[in-house]
C-alpha cells in the first residue's frame, strides 16, 4: 500500500514539474511536404494551406505558409544574432530568445511583461508568447537548430476572428512545429 501511494505521489510531481503543451497537435495535415529556403527545415502542409514558392517569399522570411482562403498565414524567419547576444541565449536559454523576438516587434507592449512558455515536441525545445489582445492576437514561437534560431508566426490576416478560431490556428501552428524535421 505505502509503495503504490509513493508511486502515485511521485508521478504527480513528475507530472506538475513537466511542461504542457499550449496547443494540441492534432490539426490534420497533408502528405505534401514544405521546405525551408535555407533548406534546414521541412514538415508537412496543413489541410486547407498551400506553400508559396520562393519567388512569392518576402526576403526575410524562409517559409511562408498560408490558408487557401487567405484569412490567415504561418511564417517562419530566422533571428540573426550578433555573438554577444547568442552567448547569452546559450546561457539563459529559448526564454531570452522569446524576449529578443518580442523586442523585434512593435506590439507596444513593454517586453519584460510578455508572458513566456516553454514546451517540448518530440524531444525539440520551443519557447512561445503571444501578443495583442482579443481577435488580435498573434502566436510566436521560437526555436534553436542547426546554428540558427528561429521564430514562427502565426497571425490572422483578413474576417473575423473568434477565440475558438484563434485557437484552431494556433493549433494549426503548433501541429506544424510537430511535424518539423530538421
Amino acid at each position: 500500500m505505502r509503495r503504490q501511494l509513493f508511486s502515485i505521489i511521485l508521478s504527480l510531481i513528475f507530472a506538475s514539474c513537466a511542461a504542457t503543451l499550449p496547443y494540441a497537435t492534432d490539426y490534420p495535415l497533408t502528405q505534401e511536404l514544405f521546405h525551408s529556403r535555407d533548406g534546414i527545415l521541412t514538415g508537412k502542409v496543413p489541410q486547407g494551406w498551400f506553400s508559396s514558392s520562393d519567388d512569392t517569399l518576402a526576403p526575410a522570411l524562409i517559409l511562408w505558409l498560408i490558408r487557401e482562403d487567405f484569412s490567415a498565414a504561418l511564417t517562419v524567419r530566422e533571428i540573426k544574432l550578433d555573438q554577444l547576444s547568442v552567448q547569452h541565449v546559450e546561457k539563459e536559454g529559448l526564454e531570452l530568445l522569446a524576449h529578443i523576438s518580442a523586442g523585434l516587434h512593435d506590439e507596444n507592449l513593454p517586453v519584460k511583461e510578455i508572458e513566456t512558455q516553454e514546451f517540448k515536441i518530440n524531444e525539440n525545445k520551443f519557447c512561445s508568447y503571444e501578443v495583442g489582445s482579443g481577435v488580435k492576437r498573434k502566436r510566436f514561437v521560437v526555436f534553436f537548430t542547426n546554428g540558427k534560431y528561429y521564430e514562427c508566426e502565426a497571425r490572422p490576416l483578413k474576417g473575423i476572428w473568434t477565440g475558438t478560431d484563434l485557437v484552431r490556428l494556433f493549433t494549426t501552428q503548433q501541429t506544424i512545429l510537430s511535424s518539423l524535421n530538421f
